[in-house]
């Protein structure tokens, strides 16, 4: 038992569109298997995507024909293939210094396409570092360090019954201001014959006194 419902959605239409008109959260929510998986295929398809564009300018511009026809400055110097224009698309991205295999001014779009492969760059880079950040800072995993009792009791406390069960936290740091709070979930039958499996009823923790608040030291 984890605390979730054992609960299976049905007749949900367009479920992998709603996922993905939040990408975002969606990142943060996956394993990080799956986390990472997207981190390395989103710089792969940028760097394959921008390289196939300089390969273009390279052949529309004739910089791949033989030295001795051309007689002209190249758009991106030292690109003599895919692999270059690769090469060079990866170079742009990661500000990896250029060297000899650099954009000239002879080609304004090998210019256009240098400063939007920079802007795309930040923008993937903001985008995954945030969301790994976000992973990573998630009180998810605290969680596995706060124990509580696999049995409950109910027994007399100041002359009356009370449920009661015991939490303990593993880590050294403290919980200030935890707040708890109880609920009973048990299948009911309403007056009008509806069955609800999961019935969820909220337990008296002592809200309008303030016991619900709780200084967790261990």
């Amino acid at each position: 038992k984890n605390g979730q419902c054992n609960i299976e959605f049905a007749n949900m239409d367009e479920k992998s569109q709603r996922y993905l008109a939040d990408i975002f959260t969606t990142c943060v929510d996956i394993r990080w298997r799956y986390m990472l998986l997207i981190f390395s295929l989103a710089f792969l398809a940028s760097w394959l995507l921008f390289g196939v564009i300089f390969w273009v300018i390279a052949v529309a511009h004739g910089d791949l024909e033989p030295a001795e026809g051309r007689g002209r400055t190249p758009c991106v110097m030292q690109v003599h293939g895919f692999m270059a224009a690769f090469l060079f698309s990866i170079k742009t991205q990661t500000t990896i210094s250029y060297g000899l295999r650099c954009v000239t001014e002879e080609c304004p779009v090998a210019v256009f396409m240098v400063v939007a492969q920079s802007i795309v760059g930040c923008i993937i880079n903001s985008f995954m570092i945030g969301a790994i950040m976000a992973k990573m800072v998630r009180p998810k995993k605290r969680a596995q360090t706060l124990l509580f009792s696999h049995n409950a009791v109910v027994a007399l406390r100041d002359g009356k019954l009370c449920f009661m069960w015991r939490v303990g936290n593993l880590r050294k740091s403290h919980i200030v201001e935890a707040h708890v709070r109880a609920q009973l979930i048990k299948p009911r039958v309403t007056e009008e014959g509806e069955y609800i499996p999961l019935d969820q009823i909220d337990i008296d923790v002592g809200f309008d006194k303030g016991l619900d608040h709780s200084f967790l030291v261990s």
